[in-house]
């Protein structure tokens, strides 16, 4: 929430001594976070698929962070946001969880499935999200090489 007192009314009511929620005055860096993690999943699922190793792994997800940074500053949010648990936290997940949704599209990807067979068994989020986030960084005036060859590979490119 934008405004403190109701995000901290909030952490209390849901906090406990086994869970701990956290809370943020940054609107946009959470949602952009939340949001933009889905098609740089998809990638990281391209990258298993492919066979290229944690090294590769390692990489893409170090940069894809940054270009998450420099469209959440380009657009009003804190960079800051993108390094805690709505950015970084949450593209590490989607991209090595096995019940990820966006990362299991990229290995099928790799595998030779069409993406219309792939988005007809299962809601992919980061499908799209991709065209979104070329939007904004077009908007923006970024490069954001990652974001844009995600979303070149779903479109077919």
């Amino acid at each position: 929430s934008k405004y403190l007192y109701h995000a901290v009314t909030v952490q209390r009511l849901l906090s406990s001594p086994y869970f701990r929620c956290y809370t943020s005055q940054d609107v946009i860096g959470v949602e952009l976070g939340g949001a933009l993690k889905n098609p740089l999943a998809i990638g990281a699922g391209l990258i298993e698929g492919s066979g290229l190793g944690i090294n590769t792994m390692a990489a893409y997800i170090t940069r894809s962070s940054l270009e998450l940074q420099l469209l959440c500053k380009a657009m009003g949010g804190e960079p800051e946001t993108i390094s805690g648990l709505a950015g970084i936290g949450d593209l590490i997940l989607t991209a090595f969880g096995d019940l990820s949704r966006n990362r299991a599209c990229g290995i099928r990807l790799t595998r030779g499935e069409t993406l219309a067979d792939i988005t007809r068994d299962i809601t992919v989020e980061g499908v799209p999200t991709s065209s979104v986030a070329i939007d904004f960084a077009n908007r923006c005036g970024l490069e954001l090489p990652i974001f844009r060859a995600v979303n070149d590979i779903l479109l077919g490119k």
